[in-house]
């Protein structure tokens, strides 16, 4: 195994396990009421969890490691057996599937616990942001034309042309009109019946007038979904999530594991059909022993994962989002008549939306803080160890170096320099040829630092101030600046946010959102009446 991936790959693990939710079997009994234990070693009961797993019996397989540990909970091989198990058993919690399936609309969930890597409820679908360049009919191959190039050219519609050069001329011959697109891998989703808005929809096309399902119609499925069980905002469901994902079964995955921390030598070597039917080749090799170094790992990097929802968390997310729940007609009228209906009350800036949740942040920061910390200890038991490479130890030394450098800033408010090479050398703690970036840590965890009040220009009271074509409207010219054209502005403090993050990105001035001119007017009049 290639020890330098081994914490990239532990985020992968935890970032698919909040995805992978259910379990289901055609047995009649599958689980711990169905397991014989009597007169069993830890070799039998783990032996026994592995022909579950060949039975496809999966409760059953979590029950004869959950047994193995029982017998004797000191047992190295029981005990790293069960913390994985434990981790896989997440996937099938009855919070986490009654979530994922009630507020995301995700309907091909894997039913079985080797589905933490599993493509199986995921889709092929067209990104609509990405057409392919070149496309070929038979053997005659040609490229894109778009709306740039048709006048240059003298091409009649945008599509895919096989143009060359005859008799001196420049000739071009249409293939297909049809652009094609790169695809992605998303969850398969289901589409709210009140979305459907049928002919006249600003869905409709997208969605249900017979083009390809791309990647835009699976976003507008994907929100219409969350608006359909959250239309209060998103608080409880994210707080749900991280309960439900990092709960009892996680907390006992933890507590086995702290066996092994005076034991860091102690190594065993993974069944290989344990490994490949939770899919785990690419965390564990089955010619690889492993130990408390390589667990520990995973189990640190689902609790940065677990804090990084956390600090999302921490920002208030709830607002009134009901009167969105609507088949929008492609028509400015309607738009602007729907939105009057808007509690002006309830709409950002006006309520609390993104401003700090109190002691929220406390516990992101501690949960980073003590992330870290496992890592960091993970990596300093393998550089200690005669076990791996060289190779590994000297990139896990300086990757050590920058965690300890990384505690070090969360907990006193520094700054923390992120190199081009995170595998080489002694971590920077000054900007350099090396260094792309930093980020200020005091500012990213202070409570609500990234408010919309403190994010964008606003008036005395909170509200946003509006430009257009980078003129400040009031309500003396609004009327008269937005009939002229452009598109509502909001104006950043750019100084107030790259004092938090110096990444060499330029942000800019102005952000713009938009909207139809009656559409503009009606929502700065919501603001300013």
């Amino acid at each position: 195994m290639n020890k330098v991936k081994l914490a990239f790959l532990a985020v992968s693990i935890s970032l698919a396990t909040i995805f992978t939710f259910s379990c289901t079997t055609e047995s009649d009994c599958d689980g711990a009421d169905c397991i014989d234990t009597e007169g069993k070693s830890v070799d039998d009961l783990l032996a026994d969890g592995v022909k579950s797993l060949e039975a496809e019996k999966w409760e059953e397989a979590v029950a004869y490691y959950d047994a193995a540990y029982e017998n004797d909970n000191n047992d190295a091989k029981a005990i790293i057996y069960s913390v994985l198990a434990n981790l896989a058993k997440i996937s099938v919690d009855d919070k986490v599937v009654s979530l994922i399936k009630e507020n995301f609309g995700f309907t091909k969930y894997p039913n079985r616990l080797n589905a933490l890597f599993s493509k199986d409820w995921l889709e092929k679908v067209p990104n609509s942001d990405y057409i392919e360049y070149e496309y070929c009919n038979g053997n005659t191959c040609g490229y894109w034309y778009d709306e740039y190039e048709l006048e240059w050219y003298d091409l009649d519609k945008v599509g895919y042309y096989s143009c060359g050069y005859n008799s001196g001329n420049y000739n071009c011959t249409l293939l297909s009109s049809t652009p094609q697109y790169d695809s992605v891998y998303l969850p398969a989703i289901k589409i709210p019946d009140w979305v459907k808005g049928g002919k006249g929809s600003v869905y409709n096309d997208a969605l249900f007038s017979g083009n390809v399902f791309n990647s835009e119609a699976w976003a507008i499925s994907l929100l219409a979904n969350i608006l359909d069980k959250n239309s209060s905002g998103l608080n409880n469901l994210l707080d749900g999530v991280i309960d439900g994902v990092f709960g009892t079964s996680y907390n006992e995955a933890v507590n086995r594991l702290k066996k092994l921390e005076n034991r860091k030598e102690e190594r065993i070597s993974l069944d290989p059909y344990f490994i490949e039917k939770l899919d785990l080749e690419d965390v564990f090799d089955k010619y690889d022993k492993i130990g408390w170094a390589e667990v520990n790992a995973v189990l640190s990097a689902m609790l940065a994962v677990k804090a990084s929802l956390e600090w999302v968390a921490s920002y208030d997310l709830n607002m009134d989002l009901s009167w969105l729940k609507y088949a929008w007609k492609d028509d400015p009228a309607d738009m602007v008549n729907h939105f009057k209906n808007a509690d002006a009350s309830r709409l950002p800036f006006n309520n609390n939306f993104l401003k700090a949740r109190p002691g929220k942040m406390d516990i992101a920061k501690a949960d980073y803080i003590k992330a870290i910390e496992g890592l960091r200890a993970s990596y300093a038991s393998i550089q200690s160890s005669e076990l791996y490479p060289d190779e590994a130890k000297d990139a896990y030394a300086t990757v050590n170096d920058g965690f300890g450098k990384l505690i070090e800033a969360i907990r006193d408010g520094g700054k923390f320099y992120i190199p081009e090479d995170p595998t080489k050398g002694t971590w920077p703690t000054s900007k350099g040829e090396d260094v792309i970036g930093s980020i200020e840590l005091g500012r990213f965890f202070t409570p609500g630092y990234f408010s919309l009040q403190e994010i964008f220009e606003t008036e005395s009271n909170g509200k946003p101030v509006f430009y257009l074509n980078e003129q400040k409207l009031t309500k003396g010219n609004y009327s008269a600046l937005i009939d002229q054209g452009g598109y509502l502005q909001l104006a950043f403090k750019t100084s107030y946010i790259n004092a938090a993050s110096d990444m060499g990105n330029e942000l800019p001035e102005f952000v713009e959102i938009g909207l139809h001119r009656d559409v503009a007017k009606a929502v700065f009049e919501k603001y300013y009446p």
